[in-house]
């Protein structure tokens, strides 16, 4: 059966909706989150920009906004596991890589200082950082020793030191209360009750703190003690019109808040001296100290009446009941008939320091009748015999190793108290040099116009000059450093003065020759012949130029020894 045409109105068109089931425009038919609708009801969906600034969002619509999607929360949560876990990985080594290197350079700071091992732990690290600081080549930033960090460390590990409650237990004050110093003080305490190493590190810390003091005198600081200031910048009466800070430095603080940067170098050294316990050396290098501070002040006087306390503290130290028969404690010249065993170097010490600053003051005088006695009591005393000590043999091995490196170094014999014989030892050749020299030197200045004392000033400075040089040549100087330069810087002071003293005899040769050449003297020259005139002014012109020569040369092989020591030691990370 073959369809025939349908009824108009039988098929509807495919592109017409039916107007009992209204729908959405086709160009908005999107998700539901990508409008927001102003009321659910509406068939007609609203734009983003078409929508009323007016209205509110419901609560449900601000939950769809700040909904998230489970995967999102589970990558949150494994980010912030792997945050938390990396950050505290990387602090637990950071604090690690920082102890272990606080560690190795407290270590390293311990061989190169040691401390008292009684002592606790905060103490010898505060001691060994005071000792540190004092190397210029460990102040990179400065380039020379920090004096105020040095005064700061050695503070506080005075502070523990001198506290009974911690390092300074069965300290105790002396049996008559303590000495009164006046302007400084109860000085001097009572540490015969601690042990010798205790002691040793007392006086090293009291002595440390003293040569800061020296340095930071002048300087100030606010009560924090976070900066200081030199004396420059202070106004002060000789300093009317101080400098003006660098930029970057802060202000100086008003006067009612600025305190010193350090105490009176004295009152350190008179705590050394007038401390019960300490050995007749220590005592004597405090009051030597002290006396050398008061010399560069300008206060001779002062100065000279401590040279002499000092000589009164040695002199106390002598093993015999008669001091006079050994010393005058008036001259400080040392008799020709002591005994050997009597005379001591702490004798010695000071009275070559009491000639020393006399010849220095002018009092020549009296400065050369000590330095012939201390250089006859140097050479009339027993040499010294040396011990050879069987050497240990290093253990080179692995565990060996690891135990010198994990076991604590031992701290340094206490030095001697000086109250022994005084012995002539080897490595004391440069004193002998250095007296010899200073004999010399009065003797041509003190000699005006006799020719002999005048070539015996000059014999005693060559015999010092050969005395020096022959002293480097020993095996017990030239393998220590510290001797060796000592023996240089006293053979070019020998050099130095015998250089000075042919150019002043060749000068006055020729003034002589030239005129014995000029006036009425030239008729009487003419018959006697100028030949050995000009045959002086030679010899003396060639003796001087070879001194000179050897100084030159001596100076400039302590200028290369000298720069490559800088080099090496500033190669060096650590330098100690």
């Amino acid at each position: 059966m073959v369809a025939g045409n349908l009824p108009r109105g039988a098929v509807k068109p495919s592109n017409t909706r039916s107007a009992d089931c209204p729908c959405p425009r086709q160009f908005s038919y999107k998700h539901p989150r990508q409008f927001l609708v102003a009321h659910q009801t509406s068939p007609r969906p609203q734009l983003p920009f078409l929508y009323p600034s007016g209205q509110h969002l419901s609560n449900g619509q601000l939950q769809r906004l700040f909904s998230i999607s489970a995967n999102h929360k589970k990558f949150i949560k494994e980010t912030a596991k792997l945050s938390v876990r990396y950050s505290l990985l990387i602090f637990v080594l950071t604090s690690c890589f920082s102890i272990a290197s606080l560690g190795i350079l407290s270590e390293q700071q311990e061989r190169a200082f040691p401390s008292p091992h009684e002592w606790s732990l905060i103490t010898r690290f505060r001691f060994r950082r005071g000792k540190w600081w004092q190397v210029p080549e460990n102040n990179e930033e400065e380039g020379f020793p920090n004096w105020a960090r040095v005064y700061s460390e050695l503070q506080h590990t005075l502070n523990r030191l001198e506290n009974t409650g911690k390092d300074g237990a069965g300290l105790t004050e002396q049996e008559e209360g303590g000495i009164l110093v006046p302007g400084v003080g109860k000085a001097g305490f009572d540490i015969t009750a601690k042990s010798e190493e205790w002691r040793q590190g007392y006086y090293e810390v009291l002595m440390g703190m003293a040569g800061a003091a020296e340095r930071l005198d002048g300087w100030v600081t606010d009560k924090w003690r976070r900066n200081v200031w030199a004396p420059e910048f202070v106004e002060s009466a000789s300093n009317p019109r101080p400098k003006a800070v660098l930029p970057g430095m802060p202000e100086l603080p008003d006067e009612e808040h600025r305190v010193p940067a350090a105490d009176a170098p004295e009152t350190f050294y008179l705590k050394v001296i007038t401390s019960k316990g300490f050995t007749t050396y220590q005592r004597l290098s405090a009051a030597l100290g002290y006396a050398d501070w008061l010399s560069f002040r300008k206060l001779p006087d002062s100065a000279e009446e401590m040279y002499r306390w000092a000589l009164d503290i040695a002199i106390a130290g002598l093993p015999t009941p008669e001091p006079s028969t050994v010393i005058s404690r008036e001259t400080g010249v040392l008799s020709s008939t002591a005994p050997k065993e009597f005379i001591t170097p702490n004798v010695v010490y000071a009275a070559t320091n009491l000639a020393t600053f006399m010849a220095g003051h002018g009092k020549v005088a009296s400065a050369l009748p000590i330095f012939v006695s201390l250089l006859r009591a140097r050479l009339s005393a027993a040499d010294e015999v040396i011990i050879p000590t069987p050497s240990t043999q290093k253990d080179s091995s692995l565990t060996g190793t690891l135990l010198s490196l994990l076991s604590e170094p031992d701290y340094p014999p206490v030095p001697p108290s000086g109250d022994e014989p005084l012995l002539r030892k080897e490595t004391d050749r440069c004193e002998e040099a250095a007296l010899k020299n200073y004999i010399g030197e009065i003797l041509f200045a003190t000699a005006g116009t006799s020719s002999a004392q005048r070539q015996q000033g000059l014999s005693w400075v060559r015999d010092g000059v050969s005395t020096s040089k022959t002293a480097q040549s020993f095996e017990s100087i030239k393998p220590n450093e510290g001797l060796r330069k000592k023996c240089e810087q006293c053979e070019e002071v020998g050099l130095e003065s015998w250089g000075k003293i042919m150019t002043y005899l060749a000068a006055e040769a020729r003034e002589k020759r030239d005129a014995a050449n000029s006036g009425l003297t030239s008729l009487v020259w003419k018959v006697r012949g100028t030949k050995g005139l000009d045959e002086d002014v030679e010899n003396l012109e060639g003796e001087s130029e070879g001194v000179m020569l050897r100084l030159n040369k001596l100076r400039g092989r302590m200028l290369k020894e000298e720069y490559d020591d800088m080099d090496r030691k500033y190669a060096r990370t650590f330098v100690f």
